[in-house]
């Protein structure tokens, strides 16, 4: 999807064939000699044990900023390719694609293309589903499925970006009652007048 939908046609495909998952690690450090080595040291482990079954190293920043634009192209070019419903949820490492999988089984007879990806290091996953228009089916196929189904995963329905206003009534069913009380008294103490950021969290 990257590769049809970014603009100019810049991105381009790093590895020789396809491949069901891609990784994208950056490092960093101070000694640039010792850092290549650690480096591939991980290289030769990871392939070694079949865990990898190919890849790319960066040589120079401009090749890393077109491996980091695949990455950061995801979400452009889902919004250019449609209209895209978007999760942003956490949920333990051996169940992040799980739901990409069941999402697409649920949408299997609909218009409607799945995407996941995210930080693995966070376990942070974006749950983007594009459709070429808004789609009441498709939509309640989704909702409150995604919620629930990441609850029940031991996972969060609110991730990097909050909660905002489309999933703070699905919070009394993700919450205890005691704890939705807690953040109601310190949203009041703090902001008393509902002047802050309002309608993001309650209503």
């Amino acid at each position: 999807m990257v590769m049809e939908h970014t603009p100019g046609g810049g991105a381009r495909q790093p590895l020789d064939s396809e491949h069901p998952f891609y990784v994208l690690v950056e490092t960093g450090g101070s000694n640039p000699e010792h850092d290549t080595d650690k480096l591939d040291d991980f290289l030769m482990d990871v392939m070694g044990s079949e865990l990898v079954d190919d890849g790319v190293v960066a040589q120079d920043e401009t090749q890393m900023a077109e491996l980091w634009q695949l990455r950061e192209g995801v979400g452009p070019a889902c919004g250019q390719a449609g209209l895209v419903y978007k999760y942003d949820i956490s949920l333990p490492i051996s169940k992040m694609y799980e739901i990409v999988e069941l999402t697409r089984e649920r949408l299997a007879g609909h218009d409607a293309q799945v995407m996941g990806y995210g930080h693995l290091g966070d376990s942070n996953l974006h749950l983007n589903v594009t459709v070429p228009s808004h789609d009441a089916a498709v939509l309640g196929n989704l909702e409150p499925f995604v919620f629930d189904w990441t609850h029940k995963a031991n996972g969060s329905i609110s991730a990097e970006h909050g909660v905002g206003q489309c999933k703070n009534r699905y919070l009394p069913g993700v919450k205890p009652k005691a704890v939705l009380d807690l953040m109601h008294r310190t949203k009041r103490m703090y902001d008393p007048n509902a002047i802050l950021n309002p309608y993001k969290l309650f209503v």
